[in-house]
C-alpha cells in the first residue's frame, strides 16, 4: 500500500465513520430522524404530541394531515374548519386521530412508543427489564426491505441470512403484530421455530407488547387461549390468532388459516425419515394468499450447504424465486467496532492484508478492521473467524475450518451451473442383460419437481464422429433413502481437441437403486453417448464380488463386461496377456483418493485464476454444494460433513481425473472414414 492509497483510505474512512457515529448518536424514532426506511418530510404542527417531526409521506397524504400542516396548529385547524363534525372535535380527539395515523404508517415510532421488549442482561448481572423497542442498525436494514415491499403493495416474501443473532426474529414478529393491530383484522399468523421453547418465548413477547399498548375502547388487549389449543392464542379485539409450533412437531401447525408465516432458523430443519423442511413449509405456507400485507419470511444463520435454506437462498439470490434475499454481515453491526488511537488509522490502512482489502471494499471502516484483528487473535485460524463472522453469503455457508476446497474457487466453479436442458430416462429393449443395450434411446419427460431417479442432460449426443469423446463415471451408493446416492455422470471432452479446451459435464443421474440395475443403467447411458468409456468406482462392487464368488450368481461387472466393450479395466494389458480376470473400475484407496482430490484442487485453482491449465466446466450445482462441505476429518481422512453426502463429488473427481489421464484416455480425434483409391484397370490377357 503506497502513501497515496493510504491517504485515500484514511480520508474515506473519516466519512464512513462519521455516518456510523451519526446513526448511533442521532437516531430518534420519536421524531423520525436517522433512518431511511421510508420516505419522510419534516413538518411542524403546534399542539400535537410531537409538534415537529419527520412525517411519513404515506401519512402526509391523508386529508387531515394536509390540513393540519397547512394550518400549522391543531387549534387553528379547528377554528378554520367549516366541517360541522370537525368543529365539534376538541384538540384531544384530533391528537388521537393523528396518533392513530402515525401508528399505522410509522413502525419505528410505534415500536418505540407502544412495544415493550425484554432487555438483555448485561455483563454486570443487571437484571432484565422491560424497555421500549428501539431498532438497532441491523434491524433497520431488514425493516427497510419490509417497508419497501409494503409501500409498493407487494406480498412480503423474504429470506434473511444473518451472520449472528441481532434481534431479527424480534423485529419480524413485532412487524407481524403491527400489521395485525393497525392494518388488518382476522389476519392470522404462524411462527414455526426450531427449538422446543419457541412457543413460550413468542407468547411472552406478544403478552409484553399487548401490555405496553394504549387501551382500545377503554380496555387493554390480552392474549387468550384459543379453543383449548396448546399452540394457538387469540387477540379477541382484532379477531386474530397466533399459532406457534416447531419443526420437531410439524403436525401442530397443519390446517391453520394463515396470512403470515415466520419460519425461524430454517437451516437447522434437518431432513429425517418422514419429515422434511419442504413438507413443513408446505404445511405452514401453502394457504397464504398472494396479496399485499401477506407474509412468508424465512430467516436463519447458515448451517452448511445443500440443505433447504441454502437452496432457497441461492434461488432468491439468482432471482429464481419470489423471495427477496436480505444479508446481515458482522460489520452491519455498529457493536463490532473499536475506537482508534491517534495515528492508528494510517497504520491499519498501510498494513491491510489482501483479505482486509476485500472487507474495506465491502464497506468496513478501519474501526471495524481493528475490531476484526483483535477477534482474529482469539481464534486458532482465520477460517474459523470467517465462519463465526462471515462477511458475505459465501463465507456464511462455510461449514468448517477444515474444508478441502477453497471456498472462493468453488464459487467460481458455480458460475456455469444451471438447470438441465432435458429431463427423462434412458431405455433399451430390456432393463438388464444383453438386450438392455439394444435400441438405447433417451425418453424425455417434463421437468419434475424432484430430480432424483431422473436423467438430467445439458446436451444430447450430436452424432459427430469423434473418438475418445465421452466418459461416464459411476459412484455407487446405498439402497435406502437415507443412504448415499448412486451417481452416474457424463463428461464431454470434444473441446479438448483444441489447445486449452476443457471437458464439461453433459449429464447426471442420481438415485437409490439396486447395484445390478445401476450397472446396466450406467451402461445404457454410456451406450447413448457414443459408447463412452464407462468407469465404475469399484470398491463396493469388489466387496460384493467377494460375497458372491462362492455362490451361483455371476459378478455383475464381469457380466456387464461381456456385453459392453468400452468399460475401464485397470489390468487390461495383464488380462490380455495372461488371461487374468478383469479388475474392473477405479479403486478408491487412500492413495488414489489423494490423487484425485489434489487434481480437483488444481482444476478449481486454474479455473479461478483463469490462467490456463487443466480444469473443467461444471453444470450441476449439487457437485459444488458437496465441494463446499468436503472436509478433512480429525483422523486425517477426507469426506463430507457429518450427515452429508459426498457421492456426487467423488463421482465428479473420478470423471475429471480420467478426462486428463493419458493412461486412461487419449485426446479426442475426429474419425475420418478410410478413403478408397479409384480402381485402375490394367490390360491383361483377358482384355484382348
Amino acid at each position: 500500500m503506497n502513501d497515496k492509497e493510504t491517504q485515500a483510505i484514511v480520508s474515506e474512512n473519516k466519512t464512513r465513520f462519521r455516518q456510523l457515529i451519526s446513526f448511533r448518536s442521532h437516531y430518534n424514532p420519536i421524531i423520525g430522524y436517522g433512518s431511511d426506511c421510508i420516505p419522510r418530510t419534516l413538518i411542524e404542527v403546534e399542539g400535537l404530541l410531537v409538534p415537529r417531526f419527520y412525517c411519513p409521506n404515506e401519512m402526509l397524504r391523508h386529508p387531515l394531515m394536509k390540513c393540519l400542516v397547512k394550518c400549522g396548529s391543531v387549534k387553528k385547524y379547528i377554528e378554520d374548519s367549516h366541517d360541522i363534525e370537525a368543529t365539534k372535535n376538541n384538540i384531544a380527539i384530533i391528537i388521537d386521530k393523528v396518533e392513530e395515523l402515525r401508528h399505522k404508517t410509522d413502525f419505528e415510532y410505534t415500536a418505540a412508543t407502544q412495544f415493550l421488549i425484554k432487555s438483555k442482561a448485561d455483563k454486570k448481572n443487571v437484571a432484565e427489564e422491560d424497555v421500549p423497542f428501539i431498532l438497532n442498525r441491523e434491524q433497520i436494514i431488514v425493516l427497510k426491505e419490509l417497508e419497501r415491499a409494503r409501500l409498493a403493495g407487494e406480498p412480503l416474501r423474504f429470506i434473511l441470512l444473518k451472520a449472528r443473532q441481532f434481534g431479527g426474529s424480534t423485529l419480524v414478529q413485532l412487524y407481524m403484530v403491527w400489521i395485525q393491530l393497525f392494518h388488518r383484522k382476522q389476519w392470522n399468523s404462524t411462527i414455526a421455530g426450531h427449538q422446543k421453547n419457541t412457543g413460550e418465548i413468542i407468547r411472552g413477547m406478544y403478552s409484553k407488547v399487548l401490555k405496553g399498548l394504549d387501551e382500545v375502547n377503554g380496555k387493554k388487549m390480552v392474549l387468550l387461549p384459543y379453543e383449548r389449543s396448546q399452540n394457538t392464542r387469540i387477540i379477541k379485539e382484532r379477531d386474530v390468532r397466533i399459532t406457534v409450533g416447531t419443526f420437531q412437531n410439524p403436525d401442530s401447525l397443519r390446517g391453520e388459516d394463515t396470512c403470515m408465516a415466520h419460519c425461524t432458523e430454517v437451516a437447522f430443519w434437518v431432513l429425517t425419515k418422514g419429515k422434511s423442511p419442504e413438507d413443513m413449509i408446505n404445511s405452514v405456507c401453502s394457504g397464504i394468499p398472494d396479496v399485499p400485507l401477506s407474509m412468508i419470511f424465512y430467516e436463519s444463520t447458515a448451517n452448511g450447504v445443500g440443505n433447504f435454506f441454502h437452496t432457497e437462498w441461492k434461488r432468491a439470490k439468482n432471482k429464481q424465486s419470489i423471495f427477496k434475499p436480505i444479508l446481515i454481515t458482522w460489520f452491519d453491526s455498529d457493536r463490532n467496532i473499536t475506537e482508534l488511537k491517534k495515528g492508528e488509522d494510517i497504520e491499519i490502512a498501510w498494513t491491510l492484508t489482501d483479505y482486509e482489502k476485500t472487507l474495506w471494499l465491502k464497506g468496513c471502516t478501519l474501526q471495524h478492521l481493528k475490531w476484526y484483528r483483535t477477534e482474529l487473535m482469539k481464534k486458532p485460524n482465520e477460517w474459523m473467524m470467517r465462519q463465526e463472522y462471515p462477511s458475505d453469503d459465501i463465507e456464511a455457508f462455510q461449514t468448517s475450518g477444515n474444508r478441502v476446497f477453497n471456498i472462493y474457487e468453488v464459487q467460481q466453479m458455480r458460475e456455469h451451473c444451471c438447470d438441465a436442458v432435458y429431463y427423462g430416462d434412458v431405455v433399451g429393449d430390456a432393463r438388464t442383460g444383453e438386450d438392455a443395450l439394444k435400441h438405447v434411446r433417451f425418453s424425455e419427460t417434463p421437468r419434475p419437481q424432484n430430480t432424483n431417479e431422473v436423467l438430467q442432460l445439458w446436451q444430447l449426443p450430436d452424432g459427430k464422429k469423434i473418438s475418445e469423446r465421452y466418459i461416464v463415471s459411476v459412484d455407487i451408493g446405498g439402497h435406502s433413502e437415507a443412504a448415499d446416492f448412486s451417481v452416474i455422470k457424463v463428461f464431454d471432452r470434444i473441446s479438448m481437441m483444441d489447445i486449452g479446451g476443457m471437458p464439461e459435464v453433459a449429464g447426471v443421474w442420481r438415485g437409490h437403486i439396486p447395484h445390478d440395475l445401476l450397472a446396466w443403467k450406467a451402461a445404457q447411458i454410456a451406450t447413448l453417448f457414443d459408447n463412452a468409456l464407462l468407469i465404475f468406482e469399484s470398491n463396493t462392487y469388489e466387496t460384493e464380488r467377494g460375497k458372491i464368488e462362492a455362490g451361483d450368481h455371476a459378478y455383475i461387472l464381469d457380466e456387464l463386461g461381456g456385453c459392453y466393450d468400452n468399460m475401464y479395466c485397470r489390468n487390461h494389458d495383464e488380462r490380455i496377456r495372461d488371461g487374468a480376470p478383469g479388475k474392473w473400475g477405479f479403486p478408491m484407496t487412500t492413495q488414489s483418493k489423494n490423487i484425485i482430490v489434489s487434481h480437483m484442487q488444481k482444476m478449481l485453482r486454474n479455473n479461478a485464476e483463469d490462467k490456463g491449465g487443466e480444469t473443467y466446466i461444471e453444470r450441476d450445482a449439487i457437485a459444488c454444494d458437496e465441494m463446499d462441505a468436503f472436509e478433512t476429518k480429525p483422523d486425517g481422512k477426507m469426506g463430507n460433513v457429518l450427515g452429508g453426502h459426498d457421492d456426487d463429488i467423488m463421482c465428479t473427481m473420478i470423471g475429471v481425473h480420467a478426462c486428463y489421464d493419458p493412461k486412461i484416455m487419449d485426446i479426442p480425434k475426429k474419425i475420418v472414414p478410410r478413403e478408397t483409391s479409384p480402381r485402375r484397370e490394367f490390360a491383361g490377357y483377358s482384355t484382348f
